[in-house]
């Protein structure tokens, strides 16, 4: 199940681009977005991923792979930055 309250948020995360990837099982799709529902920052990550994959769907080419690690340091941060806001 996946939590409602704003101390883990930070842990939906990957969530979010498995839920933009239609990866998640009915149950768990169902469940984010009851959270998404009530979470203003959740909502707002969302659309922002969902800004950048639109961007990157725009390159007529794939675009050039991420720097080793660096898609973890963005990871790590936007789960800081969901911290610092609660």
């Amino acid at each position: 199940m996946i939590p409602n309250d704003h101390y883990h948020c930070e842990d939906l995360i990957d969530l979010l681009n498995d839920y933009l990837d239609g990866e998640l099982s009915l149950t768990e799709c169902s469940e984010l977005e009851a959270h998404l529902r009530e979470c203003p920052e959740c909502q707002s990550l969302l659309a922002s991923l969902r800004q950048t994959l639109s961007l990157l769907h725009q390159f007529e080419e794939a675009p050039p792979s991420l720097l080793p690690g660096l898609e973890e340091r963005l990871i790590t941060r936007m789960q800081r930055l969901l911290v610092e806001r609660h």
